[in-house]
Protein backbone atom coordinates (compact mmCIF):
# COMPACT_ATOMS: atom_id res chain seq x y z
CA UNK A 1 0.00 0.00 0.00
CA UNK A 2 1.48 3.44 -0.97
CA UNK A 3 2.61 5.57 1.93
CA UNK A 4 0.91 8.86 2.74
CA UNK A 5 4.15 10.69 1.89
CA UNK A 6 3.97 9.27 -1.66
CA UNK A 7 0.26 10.00 -2.07
CA UNK A 8 0.34 13.66 -1.01
CA UNK A 9 2.43 14.91 -3.99
CA UNK A 10 0.06 13.09 -6.35
CA UNK A 11 -2.95 14.68 -4.68
CA UNK A 12 -1.43 18.15 -4.91
CA UNK A 13 -0.55 17.53 -8.58
CA UNK A 14 -4.15 16.56 -9.30
CA UNK A 15 -5.44 19.74 -7.64
CA UNK A 16 -2.97 21.87 -9.61
CA UNK A 17 -3.98 20.35 -12.93
CA UNK A 18 -7.68 20.76 -12.13
CA UNK A 19 -7.14 24.42 -11.26
CA UNK A 20 -5.25 24.99 -14.50
CA UNK A 21 -8.05 23.71 -16.70
CA UNK A 22 -10.93 25.18 -14.68
CA UNK A 23 -10.13 28.74 -15.77
CA UNK A 24 -13.26 29.93 -17.59
CA UNK A 25 -16.02 31.98 -16.10
CA UNK A 26 -19.04 31.93 -18.39
CA UNK A 27 -21.96 34.32 -18.85
CA UNK A 28 -24.30 32.87 -21.50
CA UNK A 29 -26.82 35.05 -23.33
CA UNK A 30 -29.15 32.07 -23.75
CA UNK A 31 -29.05 28.28 -23.40
CA UNK A 32 -25.87 26.24 -22.89
CA UNK A 33 -25.54 22.90 -24.63
CA UNK A 34 -22.97 20.47 -23.29
CA UNK A 35 -21.86 17.39 -25.24
CA UNK A 36 -20.89 14.93 -22.53
CA UNK A 37 -19.03 12.72 -25.03
CA UNK A 38 -16.73 15.45 -26.35
CA UNK A 39 -16.78 17.91 -23.47
CA UNK A 40 -17.68 20.73 -25.87
CA UNK A 41 -20.05 23.46 -24.64
CA UNK A 42 -22.04 25.48 -27.18
CA UNK A 43 -23.64 28.88 -26.59
CA UNK A 44 -25.85 29.25 -29.70
CA UNK A 45 -26.96 32.75 -28.68
CA UNK A 46 -23.48 33.76 -27.60
CA UNK A 47 -22.18 35.04 -24.31
CA UNK A 48 -19.06 36.15 -22.49
CA UNK A 49 -16.06 34.00 -21.58
CA UNK A 50 -13.33 35.17 -19.24
CA UNK A 51 -10.08 33.19 -19.37
CA UNK A 52 -8.64 33.95 -15.95
CA UNK A 53 -5.35 32.19 -16.63
CA UNK A 54 -4.47 34.20 -19.75
CA UNK A 55 -6.31 37.43 -18.91
CA UNK A 56 -8.63 37.31 -21.92
CA UNK A 57 -12.25 38.44 -22.10
CA UNK A 58 -14.26 37.26 -25.08
CA UNK A 59 -17.74 38.29 -26.15
CA UNK A 60 -19.34 36.50 -29.08
CA UNK A 61 -22.68 36.10 -30.83
CA UNK A 62 -21.98 32.35 -31.11
CA UNK A 63 -19.45 30.41 -29.02
CA UNK A 64 -18.34 26.83 -28.65
CA UNK A 65 -15.50 25.83 -26.38
CA UNK A 66 -13.75 23.05 -24.53
CA UNK A 67 -11.94 24.15 -21.41
CA UNK A 68 -8.18 23.79 -21.67
CA UNK A 69 -8.48 23.04 -25.39
CA UNK A 70 -10.14 25.60 -27.68
CA UNK A 71 -12.66 28.37 -28.23
CA UNK A 72 -14.44 29.01 -31.53
CA UNK A 73 -16.66 32.05 -31.89
CA UNK A 74 -18.42 34.35 -34.34
CA UNK A 75 -19.19 38.05 -34.03
CA UNK A 76 -16.25 38.41 -31.67
CA UNK A 77 -14.85 41.08 -29.39
CA UNK A 78 -11.72 39.92 -27.57
CA UNK A 79 -9.98 42.06 -24.95
CA UNK A 80 -6.40 41.20 -24.05
CA UNK A 81 -4.70 43.54 -21.61
CA UNK A 82 -4.19 46.71 -23.64
CA UNK A 83 -5.45 45.33 -26.98
CA UNK A 84 -8.87 45.00 -28.59
CA UNK A 85 -9.65 42.45 -31.30
CA UNK A 86 -13.00 42.68 -33.13
CA UNK A 87 -13.55 39.97 -35.74
CA UNK A 88 -16.04 38.05 -37.82
CA UNK A 89 -14.73 34.79 -36.39
CA UNK A 90 -12.11 33.41 -34.01
CA UNK A 91 -10.39 30.10 -33.36
CA UNK A 92 -8.39 30.15 -30.13
CA UNK A 93 -5.99 27.28 -29.40
CA UNK A 94 -5.67 27.53 -25.63
CA UNK A 95 -2.58 25.31 -25.02
CA UNK A 96 -0.66 27.08 -27.81
CA UNK A 97 -1.92 30.53 -26.72
CA UNK A 98 -2.72 31.28 -30.38
CA UNK A 99 -5.84 32.83 -31.90
CA UNK A 100 -6.72 32.96 -35.59
CA UNK A 101 -9.13 35.63 -36.82
CA UNK A 102 -11.13 36.31 -39.96
CA UNK A 103 -12.14 39.89 -40.72
CA UNK A 104 -10.15 41.47 -37.89
CA UNK A 105 -10.09 45.06 -36.67
CA UNK A 106 -7.32 45.59 -34.12
CA UNK A 107 -6.60 48.56 -31.83
CA UNK A 108 -4.12 49.37 -29.09
CA UNK A 109 -2.10 52.37 -27.93
CA UNK A 110 -0.12 52.44 -31.19
CA UNK A 111 -2.65 51.40 -33.85
CA UNK A 112 -6.19 52.61 -34.45
CA UNK A 113 -8.52 50.77 -36.80
CA UNK A 114 -5.92 48.29 -38.04
CA UNK A 115 -7.81 45.91 -40.34
CA UNK A 116 -6.96 42.69 -42.16
CA UNK A 117 -8.74 39.83 -43.88
CA UNK A 118 -7.06 37.34 -41.55
CA UNK A 119 -4.74 37.47 -38.56
CA UNK A 120 -2.88 35.39 -36.01
CA UNK A 121 -2.32 36.51 -32.42
CA UNK A 122 0.52 34.80 -30.56
CA UNK A 123 -0.31 35.73 -26.97
CA UNK A 124 2.69 33.93 -25.50
CA UNK A 125 5.07 35.96 -27.69
CA UNK A 126 3.15 39.28 -27.79
CA UNK A 127 3.06 39.21 -31.60
CA UNK A 128 0.19 39.74 -34.06
CA UNK A 129 0.50 38.79 -37.74
CA UNK A 130 -1.96 40.37 -40.21
CA UNK A 131 -2.43 39.51 -43.89
CA UNK A 132 -4.79 40.46 -46.70
CA UNK A 133 -5.71 44.09 -47.42
CA UNK A 134 -4.00 45.34 -44.28
CA UNK A 135 -4.80 48.98 -43.56
CA UNK A 136 -4.78 51.26 -40.55
CA UNK A 137 -6.43 54.58 -39.78
CA UNK A 138 -3.52 55.59 -37.54
CA UNK A 139 -0.76 55.45 -38.55
CA UNK A 140 -1.97 55.71 -42.16
CA UNK A 141 -0.76 52.46 -43.64
CA UNK A 142 -1.66 49.94 -46.32
CA UNK A 143 0.28 46.70 -46.65
CA UNK A 144 0.17 43.11 -47.79
CA UNK A 145 1.53 41.71 -44.52
CA UNK A 146 2.20 43.31 -41.14
CA UNK A 147 3.91 41.80 -38.10
CA UNK A 148 3.34 43.72 -34.87
CA UNK A 149 5.56 43.29 -31.81
CA UNK A 150 3.27 44.41 -28.98
CA UNK A 151 5.88 44.39 -26.23
CA UNK A 152 8.65 45.98 -28.31
CA UNK A 153 6.21 48.54 -29.76
CA UNK A 154 7.39 48.08 -33.30
CA UNK A 155 6.01 46.64 -36.52
CA UNK A 156 7.35 45.33 -39.81
CA UNK A 157 5.47 45.51 -43.12
CA UNK A 158 6.49 42.92 -45.71
CA UNK A 159 5.71 43.22 -49.41
CA UNK A 160 4.11 46.18 -51.15
CA UNK A 161 3.06 49.01 -48.83
CA UNK A 162 2.03 52.67 -48.70
CA UNK A 163 2.70 54.77 -45.62
CA UNK A 164 1.59 58.38 -45.20
CA UNK A 165 2.66 60.87 -42.56
CA UNK A 166 1.53 64.43 -43.17
CA UNK A 167 2.50 65.29 -46.73
CA UNK A 168 5.20 62.62 -46.87
CA UNK A 169 4.54 59.22 -48.45
CA UNK A 170 6.70 56.09 -48.38
CA UNK A 171 5.98 53.33 -50.89
CA UNK A 172 7.40 49.89 -51.48
CA UNK A 173 6.72 47.46 -54.32
CA UNK A 174 7.30 43.74 -54.60
CA UNK A 175 7.86 40.88 -52.18
CA UNK A 176 11.23 42.22 -50.99
CA UNK A 177 9.86 45.61 -49.87
CA UNK A 178 10.09 46.33 -46.14
CA UNK A 179 8.88 49.10 -43.83
CA UNK A 180 9.83 49.30 -40.16
CA UNK A 181 7.70 51.27 -37.70
CA UNK A 182 8.76 52.14 -34.17
CA UNK A 183 6.45 53.80 -31.67
CA UNK A 184 8.07 56.01 -29.05
CA UNK A 185 7.08 59.13 -27.16
CA UNK A 186 3.72 59.33 -28.92
CA UNK A 187 5.42 59.47 -32.32
CA UNK A 188 6.00 56.98 -35.14
CA UNK A 189 9.45 56.55 -36.64
CA UNK A 190 9.17 54.94 -40.10
CA UNK A 191 12.04 53.63 -42.19
CA UNK A 192 12.56 51.38 -45.21
CA UNK A 193 15.87 50.33 -43.64
CA UNK A 194 15.05 47.60 -41.14
CA UNK A 195 17.26 47.62 -38.02
CA UNK A 196 19.07 44.39 -37.27
CA UNK A 197 17.08 43.78 -34.11
CA UNK A 198 13.75 43.83 -36.02
CA UNK A 199 14.76 41.37 -38.75
CA UNK A 200 13.51 38.30 -36.80
CA UNK A 201 9.95 39.68 -37.04
CA UNK A 202 9.88 38.66 -40.72
CA UNK A 203 9.93 34.97 -39.74
CA UNK A 204 6.55 35.29 -38.03
CA UNK A 205 4.83 35.93 -41.37
CA UNK A 206 5.13 32.26 -42.30
CA UNK A 207 3.08 31.28 -39.24
CA UNK A 208 -0.02 32.59 -41.01
CA UNK A 209 -0.45 31.01 -44.48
Amino acid sequence: MPSMKRLLPLLFLGVALAARFATFSVEPFGPQRVNLDTGVTTLPQGGVLVDNENGLRLKGSYIEYKEGSFVRAKGVELLSGKETFVAQSLEHDIPKQEARFQGLTFSNADFKGLKAERALALFGEDVVVLKGKVQAESPRLQAETLVVDLQGREALALGSFTYQEGKATLKGQGASARLHLRFQGGKVVASTKVPQGALPLAAYASRLP
